[in-house]
């Protein structure tokens, strides 16, 4: 469960607290933050294991819609193509790319073609791949961020 502490920290035994935009280890990006779960593979999830990991923070995975937010992403989610990669808010729902707050995928040729059982991951260097929902990967959650 998120606190007060965990966005404003009482610094130097100061008595006021400085409030900052993301919880501490947390990544800033315009009004959003990105914690990257960087797992060894005997801690990594399922795609609905880490995204109710992610959910006990009060925050869900990855949805994007733009590029920029896409190569964001991408340069968190280190490996390579034949490794892990970051699990992110888009998994195949009724034969569709589907993003975790229903909408759809708006530019397919990021990931390909969606077979049922398949959820996505970024791999740093390669782009979005389509993988099985039940593979064991790192993760990346996303919230708003805190106004400051």
């Amino acid at each position: 469960m998120t606190t007060t502490d965990d966005y404003c920290s009482k610094e130097n035994n100061v008595s006021e607290r400085q409030r900052k935009a993301c919880q501490e280890d947390w990544l800033l990006n315009e009004s959003n933050c990105y914690e990257i779960h960087d797992a060894d593979p005997s801690n990594q999830k399922t795609w609905e294991e880490a995204r109710a990991n992610c959910s006990g923070y009060n925050a869900d995975f990855v949805i994007v819609h733009s590029q920029e937010e896409k190569d964001m992403i991408n340069g968190y989610s280190w490996g390579k193509q034949d490794e892990s990669g970051c699990w992110i808010g888009l998994r195949v729902e009724n034969g569709r790319w589907k993003w975790i707050d229903g909408s759809d995928l708006a530019v397919d040729f990021w990931i390909g073609t969606p077979f049922d059982g398949q959820c996505a991951v970024s791999v740093q260097g390669v782009g979005w791949r389509s993988v099985s929902c039940a593979d064991r990967k790192r993760w990346i959650c996303k919230k708003k961020a805190l106004c400051v």
